[in-house]
């Protein structure tokens, strides 16, 4: 999925208010949600601001720097893979369309 530059502008702008705390309205949200689950990149961009907002960024050359520039979970401890209690198809039960058509 293309996007024009001004579409690029204002998700990128948005994700970036949502990494630094900053107000975000339920529509701007909704609107980078809706390209999220079609666009794997601004997928990428969402899950990288949420987890800036939700443990700060991390230190340069660490494991969580490498997790957090991924955007894959894990920063909290809670929600780390167990082979011992987990199953691999629930454990990617919640990821996005793109990933279950992979």
């Amino acid at each position: 999925m293309l996007l024009s530059k001004l579409k690029r502008l204002k998700i990128q702008e948005i994700v970036r208010r949502i990494s630094l705390n900053e107000e975000v309205t339920l529509k701007e949200r909704i609107y980078v949600e809706q390209y999220a689950k079609k666009n794997s990149t601004i997928s990428l961009w969402l899950k990288k601001a949420t987890s800036i907002r939700r443990y700060g960024a991390q230190s340069k050359g660490s494991i969580n720097e490498l997790i957090q520039s991924l955007g894959i979970d894990g920063l909290d401890g809670e929600n780390h893979f167990n082979p011992n209690k987990d199953e691999i198809p629930h454990w990617f039960g919640g990821s996005p369309d793109w990933i279950k058509r992979s």
